[in-house]
């Protein structure tokens, strides 16, 4: 085993490192959700990984620290990055933000705000229109998943507020 060099061994160290670094800075979620293994055999110590990884965070310059982090420790293990894509945060236009929670406490309901790293259709829209999101609970937090539901008095109090929202929404 000393003179093995397993790039599936180095690559599990360097996810732990990806979720010890999302885990330390407050907002920020990152994601390895792919592995490619080479040569890919059962009896065949693993010469090659290439990994995925998403890194999202409101904050543009907290995500750059955060993979350029990330990356030196992969250098530093004997392995490289590249960045293929780099997603800048979408700002929701903060009066319709403010005039949805106005429609929220109006409708009485309490107001729950959130940074959404999910990638959504707002993230288009919001470059050309004024945007804001508004989001229903699932029980059991279960999001982009078969399993994902919604109640039906959630999907009521989501129309009351959409009602609320439109009748009183003023376009600046």
């Amino acid at each position: 085993m000393k003179l093995r060099r397993d790039a599936l061994a180095a690559a599990a160290e360097w996810i732990g490192f990806v979720e010890k670094t999302a885990r330390a800075e407050p907002g920020l979620v990152a994601t390895v959700g792919q592995l490619k293994v080479y040569p890919d055999a059962v009896n065949v110590i693993p010469g090659a990984v290439v990994a995925s990884l998403d890194i999202r965070h409101a904050d543009d310059r907290v995500r750059a620290r955060a993979v350029q982090h990330i990356l030196n420790y992969a250098v530093k293990k004997g392995g490289c990055g590249e960045e293929r894509s780099n997603q800048a945060a979408t700002a929701m236009n903060s009066a319709m933000v403010r005039a949805l929670c106005a429609a929220v406490k109006a409708s009485g309901h309490r107001v729950h705000r959130m940074v959404s790293g999910a990638g959504h259709d707002a993230m288009i829209l919001a470059s050309k229109i004024p945007s804001a999101m508004l989001f229903l609970r699932s029980p059991g937090g279960i999001s982009h998943h078969p399993d994902e539901s919604v109640q039906a008095e959630d999907v009521a109090a989501a129309l009351a507020v959409g009602e609320r929202f439109l009748a009183d929404w003023r376009v600046a």
